[in-house]
């Protein structure tokens, strides 16, 4: 079983967008490193590193890729080439510069899957109801991070289907083209069709309501996670300009 944080929402994503914030702003490669690690470690100990390092690694590789695609093999700036060929130019410059824009886009991108792993989407959105933002924003939301979970199951639901009525697609790019075809008409016309029927389930009753009401779901919290948070948020912009002043000549 997943391990969950007895941890505010707001909390858990303020954390990440400092860390995220000051990391960036240092480029080192040790501090976007024991980023990552601690990251790791935190999806280990929430036994959800496979789901991070799978998400992880479909996004990070082609990334990873590009640059050093971009900055790795054709650098033309470089003085100390490692190997030429044609348009191929290896230097040891353009290694650096790869290795440290994919490490610096690897904190990026694992910190914020971390905030997906960790963070329950039911709390997140009741948080965002109970934080007095508009109801609107918490539909929306709601709704986003609902959709492609119920997306996938419906997908998988209508090939089912499609399969026990023996609807062969073949195989190769051709099979992929016609299997695509093939379920994405009835997936969206029962997207359109699940909105319409929501939209009157919402309009019956009354959405937005107005004055109080009752909440089915709370979310911990307390004043030192508030504090917490606030202290995170003046991190996300004082931080950086702490680690980037020196470079500008401020105290100089």
């Amino acid at each position: 079983m997943p391990r969950t944080l007895a941890v505010h929402p707001f909390t858990v994503l303020a954390l990440v967008a400092a860390v995220v914030a000051i990391t960036t702003a240092a480029s080192r490669w040790w501090l976007s490193s024991a980023v990552l690690l601690l990251c790791l470690g935190t999806a280990v100990w929430a036994r959800r590193a496979r789901r991070l390092v799978g998400l992880g690694a479909a996004i990070l590789v082609p990334a990873w890729g590009s640059q050093l695609l971009i900055h790795g093999l054709t650098d033309a700036t470089g003085a100390h080439v490692l190997l030429a060929a044609g348009p191929i130019r290896i230097t040891e410059q353009g290694l650096v510069t790869a290795g440290e824009l994919g490490l610096r886009t690897a904190v990026l991108v694992i910190a914020g899957l971390l905030c997906t792993v960790l963070i329950q989407r039911h709390d997140l959105v009741a948080a965002v109801d109970l934080s007095g933002a508009p109801p609107q924003l918490g539909y929306l939301l709601a709704a986003t991070l609902f959709l492609l979970p119920r997306l996938e199951q419906r997908q998988r639901v209508i090939g089912e289907a499609q399969a026990l009525r023996g609807a062969r697609v073949g195989r190769g790019p051709r099979g992929w083209f016609k299997r695509l075809a093939l379920r994405s008409v009835p997936l969206v016309l029962s997207a359109l069709q699940d909105a319409t029927d929501r939209s009157a389930h919402l309009a019956a009753r009354g959405f937005p309501a107005t004055g109080q009401h009752t909440r089915l779901r709370s979310v911990p919290d307390s004043a030192n996670q508030r504090r917490l948070r606030i202290l995170c948020l003046c991190a996300v912009v004082l931080g950086p300009l702490a680690v980037l002043a020196p470079s500008w000549g401020w105290f100089s």
